[in-house]
């Protein structure tokens, strides 16, 4: 028995000895920051053309070579200054699934992000 344990001990020993140590060298990978574009803005005009329905405010986005264009239902409020019919705006938007505020039976809710005056 004493034999057992003192073998097992000794193996132990060994086992942690010979581990290899870690390289303390540290290595040169390119860690380059790669630059991604921003992604380009849409261009769409602020309408108020529903509002006789209760839908108070959409962007239409004209789409080229397309006969329909692409209305957007904005999930906020617009500011004061930007909510001004026919203002051309550029903004970035990303279409939520939702259902349609009251009132707005056409067009796409979306969140609209970098609005600004065109």
């Amino acid at each position: 028995m004493k034999n057992a344990v003192l073998s097992v001990m000794i193996i132990c020993l060994l086992a942690g000895a010979c581990k290899s140590k870690k390289s303390t060298e540290t290595s040169t990978v390119n860690t380059a920051v790669k630059e991604t574009p921003a992604p380009e803005k849409t261009t769409g005009k602020i309408s108020h053309r529903f509002r006789s329905t209760g839908c108070a405010t959409v962007i239409v986005v004209e789409i080229k070579g397309e006969a329909d264009s692409l209305i957007l239902i904005p999930r906020d409020e617009l500011p004061a200054g930007l909510d001004v019919n026919g203002l051309e705006v550029s903004f970035n938007y990303r279409s939520l699934r939702m259902p349609q505020p009251p009132g707005c039976n056409t067009g796409i809710p979306a969140e609209i992000t970098d609005l600004e005056r065109r």
